[in-house]
């Protein structure tokens, strides 16, 4: 089973074994890593598994989360991969009891294409997001069966944590606050201001305050999101799709 090693300078604090349910990680009492450190968010990031591979996601957190010193939205872990939260670490480990771990390669250099983003720099995931959507479209087509479509949301204009949100989790709150998935930034942004369920395979958006609209058009209720709709508060716009997963 693999597992996460809590970190701290050169020491290592905890140790927690992940299974197939989620392990969230932040300074929330709830959370099943909780670091109680300023610099790490009340809902920081996960680490989750899919289809055999474990992913780590960041939650929209103030200061991001880092993979092996790069920041990122979300990623998949191999051995040996370390994620900063903050000024800890954690490490994704997957050596077995009494098996002594093979030494891990250090990270090669990054040939992506990378931008700024405050000052920051990011990783730009478009040819890693193109891979993952050939690998589950082959996947699918080798067992005969339909690869999983998941909900994602793409920035269009705004201020917000990143410029793409995978909607991974049943619930996806939007605003400035540290429980949004969907984290909007700016002095007059709602701390929430509409939550996004996932109900089989439907995207289901409501509104919490008034400055919500969907193709232009106010929502006042409950609406199901459709491919290329466009979802906007106040100022941000952000255009929703549906990708292979």
């Amino acid at each position: 089973m693999p597992v996460l090693k809590l970190g701290f300078g050169n020491s290592v604090i905890r140790e927690f074994p992940i299974g197939e349910n989620p392990a969230t990680i932040g300074r929330s009492p709830q959370m099943d890593i909780f670091i109680d450190n300023p610099a790490v968010s009340f809902h920081h990031a996960r680490v989750f598994s899919h289809g055999g591979v474990y992913y780590v996601e960041d939650l929209g957190s103030l200061n991001g989360t880092l993979l092996n010193g790069v920041r990122i939205t979300q990623a998949p872990l191999t051995h040996g991969d370390v994620i900063t939260v903050g000024k800890h670490t954690v490490r994704f480990s997957r050596e077995l009891p009494g098996v002594k771990p093979q030494p891990v390669a250090p990270p090669r250099e990054v040939e992506e294409e990378e931008v700024r983003l405050t000052g920051t720099m990011v990783l730009d995931t478009k040819k890693r997001r193109e891979l993952q959507e050939a690998f589950a479209r082959g996947k699918a087509a080798a067992a005969g069966t339909v690869a999983t479509r998941m909900g994602k949301l793409t920035v269009l204009k705004g201020k917000t944590a990143s410029k793409e949100f995978l909607l991974t989790s049943k619930t996806a709150m939007i605003g400035k606050s540290d429980q949004c998935t969907i984290r909007l930034k700016g002095w007059f942004a709602p701390k929430i201001a509409a939550m996004i369920n996932k109900q089989g395979a439907a995207y289901l958006l409501s509104p919490t305050i008034k400055k919500v609209s969907v193709n232009g058009l106010p929502l006042t209720a409950r609406v199901e999101l459709k491919e290329n709709d466009i979802v906007a508060v106040g100022r941000v716009q952000m255009q929703f799709s549906l990708v292979a997963w």
